[in-house]
């Protein structure tokens, strides 16, 4: 009773000794939307104990009492006066039979744990996966033409104009059907509000109308199962459109309109939604995890366009740090509704998502305020992608924090990346160093896409609170290949422009958006918070910009994995990453803190285990619990660009490797003052053709690195070598920069 009492006074709908069918008894039943969480506590932590805890929670969901379970321990002393500030041991049970996962805490994380537990509910890899298989057998159902129509309403182009294939007309077609499909599954989370949200004016009207039309619209099962589902889930749509959900039902309606109605397209769409029915059914809600890995499935231009989105559990621990309880009065509802909180990479919300439920968790009294609701999506929320896919599912992902609240005003925005009709290259939201991005509007199947004429709803916050972004990262022999050479140069050539002068290294694009974040923050108290390639921290081409965040903010967290399975925190990738929170530092006369540098020994998976994982950092106790190791890495290092506390998950290790470096064990020396290092591979490919010919007299190089043949230090050029047509002057500058020793 005592636990119940806590965890309704931190929001949760908690009810304690619930009785059930066979006179069995949940300590503490927690209901999380449609989810009943069972938890099953012990007094004391024994390792007795904890088997019995583990024991009762495992038997509530084999019972069929729960959908899931947390099992709890008390330490031994507990009394209602000591339960506040007691330090819990719990783990979360999904009825799968895993050894138990034990972390540490408070009632305030105990809470935001079980919050989270319903995310432990089925499988969204699976489901993704399952609605992928559906999606390409309706795409089966089409014609070509069908296919191209789809893919154009949508403005998804199969091909870059200079012949390279980046998305062949089945998989643009098929992200036009996922469309639709999402808008099916919110559809169908609509239906229980619907009815008694009968709007008062017409949304679609631009001046004020009342509304004049049926009510309620048609529900998603009900146009599934209609003769003509093509025609109801257009109706339907239309009358939802007079709520307002223009972002998903828009463009979901572009997507219908594109073909002429006939069987094969009929048939098409009803078995893409059923599939969507089935597969938010099977899932405990339509998750913003779930909508990000059905994304992530089908998506596949991340090669070109840098597009890896973040693993909800990443989102949930980089959103933990990076937004602290000191950073707002969290109890006020207007103090919220002034933050603002913007990803400029925004892919399908998953990081602007797991901000949101940050925000949430702080202020448990605001959760069921649907003004606070309102606040978010309306006024603290901005995202930026140049994926009109992607744009749609984070529209569709911030709808869940609030299903009944109006998206008039909603900052997600689709930001043009690519050259317009009058020549001018435009480089999505980071064109906001310059200029406002174009922005274009969500599809409505009766125009083409156009500039918005005002952009005053999308205009980025004078000075954001936070930035928090996975930016895309794209090498520069690769980024932009989806478009015509005459296009990819323009758009090149807008890089150097906008970055001249700046430290930024245009070999790859990600440190571009950290400039971007730091010219869209306060002045004066800011935090950017970022999923980052490792190498930021390591190589020479991100040595400037690693300097400059350190003149203008205090470096505070560094999190990398050492997880032999997953080195990485994106959904679609294997390099290694790391998460950085960075803090204003406007006081530059006082002496920045050491940075905090996290190694972790596993990746948490989930966001339960996530947020264990950032209580522990904070709290000073990884490594008592063995999540992983923490360095103090001095400020003077990190000024200098030396944050190699990185590289290895042993302090001990990465303290010898730096008295190694600076020559504190044994004398070094640089390698360049014994040898010359010439351009990396990929510039010279971009700029040389090999040639089996000495067209210019004298130009060789060494190509090829085969094992079976280079066998030491030593090595001859194989091949001759010609600057590419157009590339003349380039490939001069590389060839006088040639050097004689490759790493």
């Amino acid at each position: 009773m005592w636990l119940a009492d806590k965890l309704h006074l931190r929001g949760l709908n908690a009810q304690a000794e619930v009785i059930q069918p066979g006179n069995r008894r949940i300590d503490v039943e927690v209901r999380v939307g449609p989810a009943v969480i069972a938890v099953e506590a012990e007094h004391g932590q024994s390792s007795a104990k904890q088997s019995d805890a583990v024991r009762d929670a495992d038997a509530r969901i084999t019972q069929n009492l729960a959908q899931c379970a947390v099992a709890v321990c008390y330490p031994d002393d507990t009394t209602p006066e000591s339960l506040a500030g007691a330090e819990l041991m719990w783990t979360v049970r999904d009825g799968q039979g895993r050894p138990a996962d034990w972390a540490t805490g408070g009632l305030d994380g105990l809470a935001s744990v079980i919050r989270l537990a319903p995310a432990q509910l089925g499988n969204p890899d699976y489901a993704a996966a399952a609605l992928s298989v559906s999606l390409d057998g309706a795409i089966r159902r089409l014609t070509q033409w069908q296919k191209q129509e789809l893919a154009r309403a949508l403005d998804l182009p199969p091909t870059a104009g200079n012949g390279k294939s980046v998305l062949r007309w089945d998989k643009a077609a098929k992200r036009a059907l996922l469309v639709i499909a999402t808008a099916v599954m919110f559809h169908a989370k609509l239906d229980a509000y619907l009815a008694r949200m009968r709007p008062e004016y017409d949304s679609r009207a631009s001046d004020s109308e009342s509304f004049a039309g049926e009510w309620p619209p048609l529900m998603a099962h009900r146009c599934v199962e209609s003769p003509d589902p093509l025609g109801a889930f257009r109706d339907a749509w239309n009358s939802i459109l007079a709520l307002d959900y223009k972002p998903i039902f828009q463009t979901a309606r572009a997507a219908l309109r594109a073909c002429p109605p006939d069987p094969a397209f009929a048939d098409a769409v009803r078995e893409s939604a059923q599939a969507a029915l089935a597969v938010s059914g099977n899932i405990a809600g339509l998750r913003h995890d779930l909508l990000g890995r059905i994304f992530h499935t089908v998506l596949d231009t991340a090669r070109y366009d840098g597009s890896f989105y973040t693993t909800t559990a990443a989102a949930t621990l980089l959103a933990a740090l990076a937004i602290r309880e000191d950073m707002c009065d969290w109890s006020d509802p207007d103090a919220v509704g002034r933050l603002r909180i913007i990803d400029p990479a925004c892919g399908t919300g998953t990081l602007l998502m797991a901000a949101a439920e940050r925000i949430r968790d702080l202020s448990p009294d605001l959760r069921e305020d649907e003004s606070v609701g309102s606040a978010l999506i309306e006024q603290v929320l901005y995202g930026y992608d140049v994926n009109v896919t992607a744009t749609h599912m984070a529209a569709t992902t911030l709808g869940l924090l609030s299903p009944t609240t109006r998206f008039r005003k909603m900052k997600i925005g689709r930001a043009f990346l690519g050259v317009d009709d009058d020549g001018r290259a435009f480089l999505g939201s980071l064109e906001f160093l310059d200029q406002q991005p174009k922005l274009i509007p969500w599809p409505n199947g009766d125009q083409a896409f156009s500039q918005v004429e005002n952009g005053e709803n999308m205009a980025h916050p004078d000075s954001a609170d936070l930035v928090i972004m996975n930016p895309p990262f794209t090498r520069s022999d690769l980024r932009h290949d989806q478009f015509s050479e005459e296009h990819e140069t323009k758009l090149k050539d807008r890089e150097k422009e906008l970055f001249s002068k700046k430290p930024v290294h245009l070999s790859s694009n990600g440190n571009a958006f950290l400039i971007l974040a730091d010219y869209i923050t306060k002045a004066e108290s800011c935090t950017i918070a970022a999923v980052l390639p490792l190498v930021t921290a390591t190589n020479a081409s991100s040595l400037e910009i690693r300097k400059y965040l350190a003149s203008r903010y205090h470096i505070e967290t560094i999190v990398t994995s050492h997880d032999p399975d997953r080195i990485y925190f994106s959904e679609n990738t294997s390099i290694g990453e790391m998460l950085i929170v960075c803090r204003r530092w406007a006081n530059r006369r006082k002496r920045k803190p050491p940075t905090r540098v996290v190694n972790l020994a596993t990746n948490p998976g989930t966001p339960a285990r996530a947020l264990s994982v950032a209580w522990a950092i904070e709290e000073g106790n990884l490594e008592k619990i063995t999540f992983g190791t923490v360095q103090e890495w001095p400020e003077t290092r990190i000024r200098d660009g030396n944050w190699g506390a990185v590289q290895f998950f042993s302090p001990y290790l990465c303290e010898k490797f730096d008295s190694l470096r600076d020559g504190r064990i044994f004398e070094t020396v640089a390698l360049d003052t014994i040898a010359v290092i010439g351009p990396n591979s990929v510039g010279t490919r971009t700029m040389f053709n090999r040639s089996s010919l000495p067209r210019v007299e004298g130009m060789t190089a060494l190509y090829d690195h085969k094992t079976d043949v280079t066998q030491s230090m030593a090595a001859e050029t194989d091949t001759h070598i010609a600057p590419k047509s157009g590339k003349e002057r380039q490939a001069k500058n590389l060839w006088e920069q040639r050097g004689t020793l490759m790493l």
